[in-house]
């Protein structure tokens, strides 16, 4: 039922955005008195893409201050998709005409402008008239422009670029077998330094148009220069774009909050740009480079980003960082802040694994408990409830000793009954282990992590029961293994595994 409903609203919407684009005031009527909030923004955009002004100005008529709002955004987010002189300049006047009526959300369309519009192919040829409705939207909303929003949106710019030049190199290595040169809209070939100078292009206009004027006149250095000239002003000392471009944004970020002071605007100024940086999956340079300027107010908030988005890289480097001086009620509530329903982890419970697996209490017990405590909490999101039971709880272990008790007595039935040419009862005793444990060993090691989950750890014991049964030697009793850290338990399975099966695997469960 809930499937059908949503293919119907997935229908109804591609009609009123139809209606939009013909211009037929009839049907855009019918559709407005029969649902009016998502008719009036499925018909502004079909309208904003056919140029239909007689459109536009109907809907900006009946629409109340809310609609009026989200149509402001739904035109900021086409200013760098726009194709022609003629498309550029029905959407200025489209923004005008909005404004005219009472559209208040410039700061929410200036962030989408700079951010979520910012598309990978420019069309260069019009970019001054482009960026002339940008300017428009930093005069329209100057009295809702503050110095702490200017800086957010400088920072965010920064960020947004810095995933473009990953992605753009991306493409280059993903393309060496083939065609490795990508190509603008205008035809010329895109290029690190291009991006680079799109960079401060958009950098400029905000710089020039209120945030200059409000936070510092030095970021006006960064405006209308050759690259050349901010090079040397960022300290860039690799003359070659190509072979250094990661380091342009990351430098103009430092000169944004140290040189321009942005840092001294406010303790949560860098929040939107990690937040940009979670959601495209560059935050680990970013806090990195935050951290490194000592933007540490904020460093629960990277935090809270890192679980949310599950970048496993980024909360690993933040609890090492946090670790040095830990403060155990933030770090709790960070985690179940990321864990609740209220927005629910938007790539699933991956990040809040990752966050117990890197034992973010820094007490094994601690941590587990707090596994449980997660698992009860009725805000705790779903998936993370299922997550938590499958793999952290109690009856988790009990799990994972039967799944390695009937495991065991799989490999026994092949090896004394299977009839395959193999012969596994005649191979060496290590290729025995290996074929029955490898991929236990290979999934304990390859989690992150100093902590294994209760499931892996029940798994883990009654395999090394089995492994080590009738062995006199007393550092190898049960008693011995249970309360074994990960290492410990790692490297007792890995004693009866062939060198060359766990070598390099057990390096590396020794490095976290």
């Amino acid at each position: 039922m809930a499937e059908g409903h949503l293919t119907v609203q997935k229908y109804l919407v591609g009609a009123m955005t139809r209606a939009g684009l013909s211009g037929r005031i009839h049907i855009v009527d019918a559709f407005i008195k029969r649902s009016r909030p998502p008719a009036i923004d499925a018909i502004f955009v079909g309208a904003l893409a056919g140029l239909q002004k007689d459109i536009i100005d109907y809907v900006i008529g009946v629409a109340d201050r809310d609609g009026l709002d989200k149509c402001l955004l739904m035109s900021a987010a086409r200013i760098w998709s726009c194709r022609t002189l003629e498309e550029v300049r029905f959407l200025a006047d489209a923004i005008q005409s909005l404004a005219d009526a009472g559209a208040e959300s410039f700061q929410q369309a200036l962030q989408v402008s700079c951010g979520d519009a910012v598309i990978e192919h420019w069309n260069g040829d019009i970019f001054v008239e482009k960026s002339k409705i940008l300017q428009r939207l930093l005069v329209l909303g100057t009295n809702y422009m503050t110095p702490d929003f200017f800086g957010r949106i400088l920072l965010m710019i920064c960020v947004t670029f810095l995933y473009k030049l990953f992605k753009y190199k991306e493409k280059v290595r993903q393309g060496s077998l083939g065609l490795t040169k990508l190509h603008c809209k205008s035809g010329k070939n895109l290029c690190c330094a291009t991006i680079v100078q799109d960079m401060f292009k958009v950098l400029s206009v905000v710089c020039k148009h209120g945030a200059a004027d409000v936070i510092s006149s030095r970021l006006l250095d960064i405006a209308d220069r050759s690259l050349e000239d901010i090079g040397r002003l960022l300290h860039i000392s690799n003359v070659s774009i190509e072979a250094s471009s990661a380091e342009w944004p990351l430098k103009a970020i430092k000169f944004l909050l140290i040189d321009c002071g942005i840092k001294d605007l406010s303790v949560t100024v860098t929040a939107l740009a990690a937040f940009q940086a979670a959601r495209l999956n560059v935050l680990l340079s970013v806090v990195q480079c935050f951290l490194k300027l000592q933007c540490f107010e904020a460093v629960y908030v990277y935090l809270n980003l890192s679980i949310t988005f599950c970048r496993m890289d980024a909360i690993q480097y933040l609890l090492s960082v946090i670790h040095q001086s830990s403060d155990t009620r933030s770090l709790i509530h960070v985690v179940r802040q990321a864990a609740s329903d209220t927005g629910g982890p938007p790539l699933g419970p991956q990040g809040v694994l990752c966050a117990l697996h890197s034992n973010f209490l820094m007490n094994k017990d601690f941590t587990m408990n707090e596994a449980v405590t997660l698992a009860k909490l009725p805000e705790t999101d779903p998936s993370v409830k299922t997550a938590l039971r499958t793999e952290w709880s109690q009856e988790a272990f009990e799990a994972g000793k039967q799944a390695g008790e009937r495991h065991f007595f799989s490999v026994m039935l092949v090896r004394k009954h299977a009839k395959s040419p193999l012969r596994v009862g005649e191979l060496p005793l290590d290729l025995q282990v290996a074929i029955g444990y490898l991929p236990l060993y290979k999934d304990c090691s390859n989690t992150p992590g100093s902590l294994l989950s209760l499931r892996q750890r029940g798994e883990l014991l009654a395999a090394l029961r089995q492994l080590y049964q009738g062995s006199r030697n007393p550092t190898y009793s049960e008693s011995a293994f249970l309360n074994a850290d990960k290492q410990t338990l790692l490297s007792r399975l890995a004693a009866r595994l062939p060198a060359w099966v766990s070598g390099g695997d057990l390096r590396r469960c020794n490095s976290y």
